[in-house]
């Protein structure tokens, strides 16, 4: 169970209805939305069938929830043990009399309803073809607020479904804390006693419950890979065998270099050449970002020679690159301009006084990488295109969008004809070039106002890989160790951003870490004092607020409660957020730079 962070909370979403899930809206279906789709509200609510998922959560006698198998099949199927003793979240979407959740197409904003500690998970057997998982809890360990609670705790998706979401378990912790405190105020909004009652004993029992919790996903996980390795393992007659045992008594003679090694053919005999040549780098990559990146790479050694890497500025779709051959010697990282129209940006041209072919950088590496195939050296070349879309490929890279997707063994179709006599500087071929099938040619590309969106027969022709790193990966990566209550800072205020693409990114990361080291030198106080300074310079310098945008209200309350958390530590960075309230309010946008 490697995507789940053991220790934390889960989460998902549910439907949002009026009258504490009693199912009275249920007979008006058609006019007061939950968030399930009309068609379901009109089929089924609306004609009494109680299907609902959710309408028995916080059912008083016997509270369950339903989830469909296409939303949680993919964790439960393979361990239908995963949920038991975990704490579930239960959030959605706040609503009001008459209509229910608003429809103005604003930022969604997720209210915490309720949770769980999960007693079981049992397969409801519908049909051949439908299974629902009916979720229980303790009888004790079931709660819903007094009131919706504004989801402002960091998660993320799992990898691997869409329906379960990873809760930091301090800011669980935290958020209980503070609706303890709503409750403890002179007139608390419990539907009933018992309410009040189930949340007090929740909220003094969750810190041990979270405890059994983790030392059960620790004990999943360890059976798990224990049942893993006992699958792979296979006996052998030569298990005590010395590795060292066939050396004994051998003279040691100098042998001659061996020769330059192919690479692995498939099945059908076709060369592979891999993007990834070294273990230690398929680890690293599945470390910083995800086994399932991983793969993807792996995979577009044998269906593509082009990889178009994208992400959020600072993900570190340039290190990925560069990290994948681990030999400078075969490896060349080309700038692309925004100026560029035509071939000549990229290869070169033809001088008309001397008749001869003008090369770039890039087409100097193109003979090399051939010089090296037809020496049998069938080792993989690589060409980095930093910011591929800054102008439109078609136009500067047709050539080698189309050369290069001819089999191996069409030498002619895989030449280029560059004209004049002679390439300067280079003996062979006279003007053409050969495209190497061991080339392999990655682009990062960047989605904003600057770039070019990529036609479908660039698309086409390659395999698109979208990197994403969250904040703690990021911290981890950059071998930073803060405080939780830091991590949740940076963690929150990215959830909150990222619908503005100010991402906390690598660089963001290396800056806090140079900060850090230079504290006296910065005469600043504390690490609270280098994250204000770094979050006020590189994360919240990418935010643009338009007046009259709706999602911009929103935006601004979760920022405010944001600040109201962490202003007091973060005081630069509330203040300019203060700002920004101050300026919408005076209809005036919100410009950086």
């Amino acid at each position: 169970m490697s995507f789940i962070t053991i220790g934390n909370a889960l989460g998902c979403t549910i439907n949002s209805h009026r009258s504490n899930w009693d199912g009275s809206i249920c007979k008006n279906a058609e006019t007061w939305s939950c968030s399930a789709k009309q068609q379901f509200r009109t089929d089924y609510c609306q004609q009494g069938d109680p299907r609902c998922y959710h309408i028995h959560i916080f059912e008083q006698e016997n509270p369950y929830c339903l989830i469909d198998d296409l939303g949680i099949g993919w964790l439960l199927d393979p361990y239908p043990e995963a949920l038991n003793n975990q704490i579930l979240l239960f959030w959605g979407k706040r609503f009001q009399e008459p209509r229910g959740i608003s429809d103005i197409n604003t930022r969604p904003k997720d209210y915490v309803f309720g949770a769980y500690r999960v007693r079981s998970v049992s397969p409801q057997k519908i049909n051949e073809f439908k299974t629902l998982w009916k979720i229980e809890p303790y009888p004790d360990g079931w709660t819903r607020f007094q009131q919706p609670y504004t989801l402002t705790v960091y998660y993320k998706s799992i990898i691997g479904g869409v329906y379960l979401k990873e809760v930091n378990r301090v800011a669980v912790e935290n958020m209980f804390e503070k609706a303890a405190e709503q409750a403890r105020s002179p007139h608390p909004n419990w539907t009933n006693t018992e309410d009040a009652e189930r949340f007090a004993h929740f909220h003094a029992n969750l810190h041990d419950w979270f405890e059994v919790a983790r030392n059960n996903a620790e004990l999943l996980q360890k059976q798990n890979t224990m049942r893993s390795v006992s699958y792979r393992s296979t006996p052998s007659a030569n298990i005590n065998k010395s590795p060292f045992e066939g050396l004994k008594n051998l003279d040691i003679k100098k042998t001659p270099p061996l020769p330059i090694k192919t690479q692995a053919t498939t099945k059908n005999g076709s060369t592979i050449y891999p993007l990834i040549e070294k273990e230690s780098i398929k680890e690293k990559i599945k470390k910083n970002y995800s086994k399932e990146n991983l793969y993807a790479l792996m995979a577009v050694s044998l269906t593509k020679n082009i990889l178009i890497i994208t992400g959020h500025p600072g993900v570190g779709k340039s290190s990925l690159a560069i990290d994948l051959i681990d030999d400078s010697e075969r490896q060349l990282i080309v700038p692309v301009g925004s100026t560029w129209r035509g071939r000549e940006d990229l290869l070169g041209y033809l001088n008309p006084i001397s008749n001869e072919f003008e090369p770039t950088e890039f087409t100097r590496f193109l003979v090399k990488a051939e010089s090296a195939w037809r020496k049998n050296d069938k080792r993989t070349y690589m060409v980095i295109f930093e910011e591929f879309n800054l102008s439109q490929p078609e136009y500067w890279f047709a050539d080698i969008l189309v050369r290069s997707q001819y089999s191996d063994n069409a030498e002619q179709s895989r030449m280029i004809e560059l004209g004049g006599k002679s390439i300067r500087g280079v003996t062979t071929n006279g003007s053409k070039i050969f495209i190497s099938p061991a080339l392999r040619f990655i682009a990062t590309i960047n989605n904003d106002h600057t770039t070019l969106s990529l036609s479908p027969r660039v698309l086409d022709r390659a395999s698109i890989i979208e990197l994403e790193l969250e904040p703690r990966a990021t911290l981890q990566r950059s071998k930073l160790e803060l405080e939780e209550q830091q991590i949740m800072s940076i963690e929150e205020l990215d959830v909150l951003l990222k619908y503005k693409n100010a991402m906390f990114s690598l660089r963001a990361a290396e800056s806090l870490k140079r900060c850090l080291e230079n504290l006296q030198l910065l005469n600043m106080n504390s690490a609270w004092d280098a994250l204000d300074i770094v979050l006020l310079q590189q994360v919240l310098t990418k935010v643009k607020l338009m007046v009259g945008d709706p999602a911009n209200e929103s935006l601004m309350q979760g920022l405010e409660d944001w600040s109201e958390s962490y202003g007091k530590y973060l005081r630069k960075s509330a203040s300019l957020i203060n700002s920004w309230a101050e300026a919408l309010k005076d209809g005036r946008d919100v410009i950086q730079a």
